[in-house]
């Protein structure tokens, strides 16, 4: 298998993960997606931001301004979806009236599905310029397809899919740009309108966004100054004026409580996993280790995190891309674990990290890149035949990724 050529493999996890995600893709709104379905009909058919009357609005997600309902999502997605199912609509007459499952089917595929396929075809293009080793990149491609949970997302309309896809791009173009593959004026404002993008449909690619920004910045300050930066405003400018239109205030809806506080918000008395109030060391334990551990539910992170380690201490080749994405990711995991105490819902495993797996797999590739032995080779295995056991389980359930993991419910129990 490792003497497959590398683009053989990739046709094969993109058939593969295409049929998964057309015969999975979700045809029925579910408990998250379900308030930016509400914001999708309620722009295009009624011209507002308000999902007061949406068939969608039962939804926890949302608030309250002025007496009215709004979706409480960040609204870059929702406007970007709208414009997608506005001209789907005009294109086919299908609509949530006249044909609601084909409608959300529509939006699954093209906001989860696509993109999906795009990261599998950019990690493959990252993988041909970060080794020589038709090998590593067999072997990368193998762990990556099967071990990826984002998969289970992506049969779903969700903002970790397109948010990953973006991240993962634009770094794509900055390792290009570091590393002198191509220097192209495009590829700057590539880099950073993506990344800026990723920061309005998932927040915490923000730090990501500086640390791109400092690792251009070493190879260019003028240029990242001209044209990363101003590439990055342009989206991030949008969020916020999207933000203005629909609250009066620049402030993110995630950082105003007070909008959360009406007759029967789901907020002020939620249930289930959404009530837990368990110590830190607790979270902390969960969310890295626990029923929602990305290392616990992804164990070929281990290698991973251990080749972003010996990378900084050794100051190996890859010194300044293990710190440009582990010191964004550390400072990801202590403020998710300093600010909140939520599990994402229920859910399977923990869905905001979902931005950082694929560019977590690069240094999978790397570990294998430098470990060629049997044992090693044993080891990967053993860590990728668990990922594999815990990943399949997730787009299957009916309600895609929406769900306690089996990971939560046989091996920790269930909230």
């Amino acid at each position: 298998m490792i003497h497959m050529q590398p683009r053989r493999v990739l046709i094969a996890g993109i058939v593969l993960s295409a049929v998964v995600l057309i015969f999975l893709s979700q045809t029925a709104s579910q408990c998250n997606p379900s308030s930016r379905f509400a914001t999708i009909e309620s722009l295009v058919h009624r011209g507002t931001f308000i999902i007061d009357d949406s068939r969608f609005s039962d939804t926890s997600d949302k608030v309250m301004i002025e007496g009215h309902s709004y979706s409480s999502k960040p609204p870059m997605l929702s406007v970007l979806s709208s414009g997608a199912y506005f001209i789907f609509s005009k294109v086919t007459g299908i609509t949530f009236d006249t044909d609601e499952q084909t409608s959300i089917r529509f939006l699954s595929l093209l906001i989860g599905g696509l993109p999906y396929l795009l990261l599998l075809y950019f990690f493959y293009r990252l993988l041909l310029l970060w080794t020589d080793s038709d090998r590593t990149v067999v072997l990368g491609l193998l762990v990556f397809t099967f071990n990826f949970i984002g998969l289970g997302y992506a049969t779903s309309l969700n903002n970790h899919t397109p948010a990953a896809v973006c991240l993962f791009i634009s770094f794509y173009f900055a390792f290009r740009i570091r590393n002198s593959c191509d220097d192209r004026s495009i590829h700057w404002l590539l880099s950073g309108f993506l990344a800026g993008l990723a920061a309005t449909f998932e927040f915490w690619s923000g730090f990501f966004c500086i640390s791109f920004a400092l690792y251009l910045a070493l190879k260019d300050l003028r240029r990242t100054l001209i044209l990363f930066l101003p590439a990055v405003f342009l989206p991030v400018a949008g969020h916020f004026i999207l933000t203005l239109i629909i609250t009066g205030s620049l402030l993110p809806i995630y950082l105003r409580p007070d909008l959360y506080q009406f007759a029967g918000a789901y907020w002020q008395n939620p249930v289930g996993i959404d009530a837990l109030h368990e110590p830190k060391y607790i979270y902390f334990f969960h969310i890295i280790l626990g029923h929602h551990g990305f290392l616990s539910m992804t164990p070929v992170f281990f290698l991973a995190g251990w080749s972003i380690w010996t990378s900084i201490t050794r100051k190996t080749c890859r010194y300044a891309e293990a710190l440009v994405i582990g010191v964004p990711l550390t400072v990801t995991v202590l403020f998710l674990g300093i600010k909140t105490r939520n599990y994402g819902g229920i859910c399977a495993g923990l869905r905001w990290m979902i931005i950082v797996m694929p560019l977590l797999f690069l240094f999978v590739a790397e570990w294998i890149d430098r470990h060629r032995s049997g044992r090693a080779l044993i080891l990967l295995a053993i860590l990728t035949m668990i990922g594999i056991a815990v990943m399949v389980d997730i787009p299957w359930a009916n309600a895609g990724p929406w769900h306690h993991s089996g990971w939560h419910k046989y091996i920790f129990g269930l909230y």
